[in-house]
């Protein structure tokens, strides 16, 4: 099963919903998690999208659609580990909804004046780190400096992450569009059809050949 992350913003672009609604035609086994935090840089939900239950949204397309507490860390896991299983049982694609909230700014560079400082404040009351802590902590699971230990690991592997990349070399520029444009090759030629120069284009759906081709299609 593929995974595919993203965020409210996403939902408001037409990748979005050309994606899903090949993935319920063609029945694959993806599964879409949306992290909804209420704000697309600095647009608010409401501001973007019409409807704001993203997940009622997504299953106008077919798709199986759950909305989620993102701030529960049981919750969320629950969650995944059902579609996922229903997934990969089913092989059809689904869609959580997983309603969080950014705890910070977008950027360095965001000011933040499009919400309030009490409004950021209430929520950080909610923050899934500091509650899951607590809670593991209550019930006997860990202690204080157990869950220390593990932020400083946690600490030393990013600054061990940093420091590899500085260390490493600028990508060649002819690399840029390596992964991102096609190279004239198809891993599977079975599920393309080449027509002039072009190495290919998807007819029929997963399988299709040059038949099923609608006639009013332009493929030059």
């Amino acid at each position: 099963m593929t995974v595919c992350f993203f965020g409210d913003g996403a939902m408001a672009e037409g990748e979005f919903h050309e994606s899903v609604n090949l993935a319920a035609l063609w029945d694959l086994p993806v599964l879409f998690v949306c992290e909804n935090n209420l704000y697309a840089m600095g647009t608010a939900l409401e501001f973007s999208h019409a409807q704001t239950d993203l997940a009622l949204r997504a299953s106008s397309y077919g798709l199986t659609s759950w909305a989620v507490d993102g701030m529960d860390v049981v919750a969320a896991r629950t969650a995944a580990q059902q579609r996922r299983r229903l997934g990969a049982k089913r092989g059809r694609p689904a869609l959580l909804e997983m309603r969080t909230y950014r705890l910070r700014a977008h950027s360095m560079y965001d000011a933040e004046r499009y919400r309030s400082r009490d409004e950021v404040r209430q929520w950080r009351q909610r923050d899934p780190v500091q509650v899951m802590a607590a809670e593991l902590v209550a019930s006997g699971v860990c202690t204080d400096d157990e869950l220390a230990a593990l932020d400083a690991d946690a600490m030393a592997w990013v600054d061990q992450a940093v420091a590899f990349a500085e260390a490493g070399t600028p990508e060649p520029v002819d690399d840029l569009t390596r992964f991102v444009t096609s190279n004239g090759q198809w891993r599977d030629p079975s599920l393309r059809t080449p027509v002039g120069d072009d190495p290919g284009i998807p007819v029929g759906g997963p399988g299709g050949t040059p038949d099923d081709k609608p006639d009013n299609v332009d493929v030059s």
